[in-house]
């Protein structure tokens, strides 16, 4: 009985999907009014898609930092053409409220994954890879905004992997790149960087902190899945590995891929908590397999110890 009722969820995931996203947006924080005929209260964290508007409402700190992080991401985007930034049109951040233009044609990067071709994966984890690490080479904030990473995410060793984490790891973050903040468009010819307020399992208001932590949390949520295997990302170690050869090619830091794994790695217990991991009462929500992500963790670090050491072998 439970084989077939698996097998006639699998067969119809696309419906078990659209059912799946109705149930999110009616228990979600984000309100759909295309007629644009809720009205927004000013207390509290509310975000409304109309037809051509996405408006949101959040602590006037927290609105600040992320109206000032989109603005100069735009110009970065505007100027490599890797990405996309929805620009803001109109609100008051210092009373907690951005309106941002609304893009149609969107798919969360995460929900693209899950349905693409391998190939096609793999070249947008890559472009993906090359915009976080113009962000982390460009991306210059007023020193006096928001604050910096802190435990239990924050590096407390000077080395991973082997690797000094010098001053010149410290950036300044996205602070919440996962794989819904990054939109496909045109059936994967365009990327989109959306949320620049840090996570909530962090703080909304970080602004800097180690590279690796952006890094590494876009590599969590690929290895998110809901509804247990129905809807997961089958390639997640591909796309993850191709995410970070790419950054770490475009920033010259050839031990990237190692000293994510090594952070991941660290992070384990972390990682096991309810919060991160997922409650088995949010059923809706995408929980992470812990187990198969220390898996590739490990590969991280295996792979680049045996980098190090042939490198080592042709210096002697």
């Amino acid at each position: 009985m439970v084989t077939g009722l698996l097998l006639l969820a699998w067969q119809r995931r696309s419906l078990v999907r659209l059912v799946v996203d109705v149930l999110r947006r009616r228990r979600g924080r984000v309100i759909y009014d295309p007629e644009g005929r809720v009205s927004i209260s000013t207390d509290g964290r509310q975000t409304v898609l109309t037809a051509t508007e996405v408006i949101k409402q959040q602590l006037p700190a927290v609105a600040v930092i992320e109206a000032e992080k989109t603005r100069l991401a735009g110009l970065i985007a505007a100027r490599t053409e890797l990405f996309d930034v929805p620009g803001i049109i109109g609100g008051r951040s210092d009373q907690g409220r951005i309106v941002f233009e609304r893009v149609h044609g969107v798919v969360p990067l995460w929900t693209w994954l899950v349905g693409c071709r391998h190939a096609d994966g793999c070249a947008m984890a890559e472009r993906a890879g090359r915009a976080l690490a113009v962000i982390h080479g460009s991306l210059k904030l007023p020193p006096d905004l928001g604050e910096s990473l802190r435990a239990p995410w924050r590096v407390e060793s000077a080395r991973l992997a082997g690797v000094p984490i010098t001053a010149d790891h410290e950036v300044a973050l996205h602070g919440d790149f996962n794989a819904w903040n990054l939109l496909v468009a045109d059936d994967g010819q365009r990327l989109l960087i959306t949320d620049w307020a840090g996570s909530d399992l962090c703080t909304p208001t970080v602004v800097r902190g180690p590279w690796v932590f952006d890094a590494a949390w876009l590599v969590i949520t690929l290895f998110r899945s809901r509804l247990g295997w129905i809807e997961r990302i089958a390639d997640a170690e591909s796309f993850a590995g191709a995410f970070l050869e790419s950054y770490a090619a475009a920033r010259q830091l050839p031990e990237a891929p190692a000293v994510c794994g090594a952070y991941l790695a660290s992070r384990s217990e972390v990682l096991s908590r309810p919060e991160i991991r997922g409650r088995r009462s949010q059923w809706l929500r995408p929980r992470l397999d812990v187990e198969r992500l220390e898996r590739f963790a490990v590969e991280l670090v295996n792979s680049g110890s045996g980098a190090r050491g042939t490198n080592r072998q042709r210096a002697a």
